[in-house]
């Protein structure tokens, strides 16, 4: 089966842009009977019309507009996945930019970058850290070429490169009665007050749809934007609190207890994705690359509840 090919593409976009085959063609460096030729294939591998001519006139179907958008937006992908790749064979420089959760940056990005630095001194990496709604955000408007976060079943979301699982756990004050146990269940909790991380936010998003499918109320009592304001009333014993592995403190520092959460048992996978509708540059997979060699990496130190995926 024969499917649409960049030649299509281009000579389509180039009629529908000049309105005319004749002008299209030269272009292009075309005969006319080839650009002709071209649309035809297209319209009927696509089984529409794209474009409505006479003898004398070229305009562009309902159908076609629709599909202009997407050719237009495919085409500049490339080649400007192309440019940045000759960029940086001709001067081995370029710019990427990373978006990355809040909760992994602590952890995860500040190897990745030193990597970068050694591996790759002519490439300038540009890291923005958010929550998950803004950097969803930022992929779909080609706002960051690629981005660190957490799979959604919710919207759909699927990692392009899984990275790792992290595992929730419940965190309370050292003289707090569940801080001698090695495990809590879920239904245990509402028995205390919580304190949680704001709606909204894909780590709450996470507590709360887990809960609710048990059935369980839980008693909130703050809520905060911050972690470490949310650690800040747990020291206080102002309330427990559940977080993904990779935010909760080191046991070690004594200031609080760290304990693993069952019925429900909550985890998150993350991961990379890119900028939606264009090729990754050559600079984004080769950070992309660095990225999964630091996760693999036997020098990674990741704490107790988060396991590496398989790469």
């Amino acid at each position: 089966m024969i499917n649409p090919n960049l030649k299509h593409l281009r000579i389509f976009v180039e009629i529908a842009r000049r309105g005319s085959f004749r002008n299209a063609a030269n272009a292009l460096h075309l005969s006319e009977p080839a650009t002709s030729q071209a649309v035809s294939q297209l319209e009927s591998l696509l089984g529409v019309k794209l474009l409505d001519r006479t003898t004398r006139t070229v305009r562009i179907s309902e159908a076609g507009l629709a599909f202009l958008a997407d050719a237009e937006r495919l085409l500049q992908g490339l080649d400007d996945a192309i440019a940045a790749l000759r960029e940086f064979a001709s001067s081995g420089r370029g710019r990427v930019s990373i978006a990355c959760l809040s909760s992994t940056v602590y952890r995860l990005l500040p190897p990745v970058l030193a990597e970068m630095k050694i591996r790759y001194p002519g490439i300038d990496v540009i890291f923005l850290d958010d929550n998950m709604r803004g950097i969803l955000q930022k992929i779909d408007k080609a706002e960051c070429d690629m981005a660190i976060v957490s799979e959604d079943p919710t919207i759909k979301l699927s990692l392009s490169i899984p990275l790792m699982e992290d595992t929730f756990q419940v965190v309370c004050r050292l003289d707090h009665p569940l801080a001698s146990r090695g495990m809590a269940k879920g239904a245990e909790l509402s028995k205390y007050e919580m304190v949680l991380l704001r709606r909204g936010s894909g780590i709450r998003d996470a507590v709360d749809r887990a809960f609710e499918a048990k059935s369980i109320q839980l008693n909130v009592v703050h809520e905060t934007t911050q972690v470490l304001t949310l650690l800040g009333l747990v020291e206080g014993g102002l309330g427990i609190t559940v977080l993904p592995s990779m935010l909760c403190p080191d046991p070690a520092h004594g200031a609080v207890a760290v304990i693993p959460l069952q019925k429900p048992s909550i985890q998150r996978k993350l991961g990379l994705i890119f900028a939606s509708g264009r090729e990754p540059s050559a600079a984004a997979r080769l950070l992309a690359d660095v990225v999964q060699k630091t996760v693999a990496s036997s020098s990674l130190g990741l704490p107790s509840g988060v396991s590496k995926l398989a790469i």
